[in-house]
């Protein structure tokens, strides 16, 4: 027999159903603004309303481990103990660059399906290198207006949609999607093809600035923002470290004369560019500086207000890339006391960014991914201190010895075009003038890589092509990373700690090796189920998790997986407890 509850009882419990389900953030413990009557009225699925992408450059996960105990409660710290922590995350590709980083995280790719295959892309015709994202047929937007020179950063070359775009898509383009970095392309990648701004800092002024892919006029909440002069207030300014001598004994004490730096080489730093007021040179060093990511934060803040982030049944999308690591890492290198002490403080400008949103639009209604675009190799010369087989190979013996070979084999001059994103870039048209096959000419080229000191294993495009390539995780990111049309036609491979010197920087990161392909991936929020992950993974899954999170349709181009684990049953408390 079916026994049935007394229709009062029933009633009551659809009424307090109901109250309860008015209220989506009860249980949650934290500050939160309640949906709003056009939410609930027109009957939009609830989930986030704000999305936030950090993206820090030169992330690598060693350092959520090796600097934990120096952070504070609420930036890192929260985020690893409230949220979900992947700490097998590894990119599944080469070259581990900025560029390419961004694009996987925002369009759940690899370079050999979302075209970014490097930080800049080659010209075959010139052999020139230009930044991948430089579009001639769009110009500068700052508070001055438009300016005359074209190159302006767009996302043209990037194949497939991204999360935001998709985001765009859902809702007949009602979300906002805003993306603020210190690099052009590292906002302009994370905005995708259908942003509603991308904007980034112009070392030469001191100024935020866009292009006329995006709008005409800068907003006038960013004329507002460079009107303050933020910079200018950090001239004279020192850095110092922020902890006691002590917290830095895990650090480096010593220098190498290979750890030049822009700003010097021992704290305290004084912050002038060597000027009598702020100029050029002070603008570009202010980059180098924990200063800047204070001063992006405060920039993402004023993006939130402005723009009403997170504030309708819409959900918006926030993507925010700090720079400074990157160009304090690539000088000082990633066992440096610099690098310490920018982590330590980028842990609190993180924590105070997460506070203002949690008053703002309340963490039950916001969900925050965080990742870095790629780790770094240390300093070659301070690892053979260590005792590390480590260095730097001059990018000139690398192509003098390909040239060498190309001519005493085939004859001709100037086979090589470029190395670029770890790749050798031969001349086509010489191989036609000479009839030689590109096969054979590729194949020689990369046997004399091999004569070179560091370069351990070199692959073809046409082995690539023809799917020839050896099994094995290096094979394996080499096929993910690339490209039939923008790829070259030798991929090289060096030894771990070995590095080709094509920058002339102190520390770099391009490899499939663990320190440049393994970061952190962190999600925090509404409708994410804490705790710490082992299971393998990449950063090209945060976007189809956030996908899934928001109930969208997954990015054009995506190959990562949805992080089930990660995901909260409906109804259960999500990580923001």
């Amino acid at each position: 027999m079916t026994h049935q509850r007394p229709r009062s009882l029933q009633t009551a419990i659809i009424l307090l159903c109901l109250i309860f389900a008015s209220f989506p953030g009860v249980g949650l413990g934290q500050s939160q603004r309640p949906v709003s009557a056009s939410r609930a009225e027109s009957g939009a699925p609830r989930g986030p309303k704000l999305v936030v992408v950090i993206v820090v450059d030169q992330f690598r996960y060693d350092y959520l481990e090796r600097f934990g105990d120096l952070f504070g409660p609420g930036g890192f710290r929260r985020l690893m103990n409230q949220g979900a922590l992947f700490t097998n995350a590894n990119y599944d590709y080469v070259p581990t660059v900025t560029a390419a980083g961004h694009a996987a995280i925002f369009t759940g790719s690899v370079p050999a399906r979302n075209g970014i295959v490097g930080n800049y892309l080659v010209d075959r015709e010139t052999g020139k290198s230009l930044p991948i994202v430089s579009d001639n047929s769009h110009h500068i937007i700052s508070n001055a207006g438009s300016a005359s020179k074209p190159g302006a950063g767009s996302p043209r070359v990037l194949q497939g949609t991204t999360i935001g775009d998709q985001m765009r898509l859902a809702n007949n383009f009602q979300s906002k999607v805003i993306a603020v970095s210190q690099k052009e392309r590292a906002a302009v990648l994370p905005g995708g093809h259908l942003a509603t701004g991308a904007f980034w800092y112009a070392n030469d002024t001191g100024q935020i600035v866009t292009s006329d892919y995006y709008v005409k006029e800068l907003p006038a909440w960013v004329r507002k923002f460079n009107s303050s002069k933020m910079p200018d207030k950090y001239f004279g300014a020192k850095w110092e470290r922020a902890l006691p001598d002590e917290a830095y004994r895990r650090a480096q004490s010593e220098y190498v004369p290979e750890m030049k730096s822009v700003i010097g080489q021992k704290f305290p730093y004084t912050i002038t560019g060597g000027e009598a007021q702020p100029g050029k040179t002070f603008y570009r060093d202010f980059e180098y500086t924990p200063f800047a990511s204070d001063f992006l934060a405060s920039l993402a803040k004023a993006a939130i207000e402005a723009e009403s982030l997170g504030a309708d049944q819409f959900p918006d999308l926030l993507a925010i890339s700090f720079s400074a690591p990157d160009l304090v890492g690539h000088y000082y290198g990633p066992d440096s006391q610099e690098v310490e002490d920018i982590y330590i403080r980028l842990d609190k400008t993180i924590a105070d960014l997460l506070d203002y949103i949690d008053r703002r639009v309340g963490f039950a209604n916001t969900v925050v991914a965080m990742s870095g675009d790629h780790g770094v190799a240390p300093v070659p010369e301070y690892a053979r201190l260590r005792g590390l087989d480590a260095m730097r190979i001059p990018d000139e013996q690398l192509t003098s010895a390909v040239e060498k070979a190309l001519e005493d084999r085939f004859g001709g001059k100037k086979w090589v075009l470029t190395f670029e994103n770890e790749q050798l870039y031969l001349d086509r048209k010489v191989m036609a003038e000479r009839k030689a096959d590109p096969a054979e000419v590729e194949r020689v080229a990369g046997e004399a890589s091999l004569r070179v000191l560091g370069i351990t294993d070199y692959f073809t495009r046409t082995q690539i092509l023809e799917g020839r390539l050896p099994a094995g995780p290096l094979s394996r990111r080499v096929m993910n990373g690339f490209n039939r049309a923008r790829s070259g036609d030798v991929w090289i491979i060096t030894r771990p700690f070995y590095f080709v010197n094509e920058f002339d920087l102190p520390a770099r990161h391009a490899s499939g090796y663990g320190y440049d392909t393994h970061v952190p991936v962190l999600f925090f929020g509404a409708g994410v189920r804490a705790g710490r992950y082992n299971a393998e993974c990449t950063p090209s899954d945060i976007a189809p998790t956030l996908a899934a999170l928001l109930g969208v349709e997954q990015p054009s181009n995506r190959v990562g997986r949805v992080l089930v684990e990660a995901i909260a049953e409906r109804g259960k408390p999500a990580s923001a407890r």
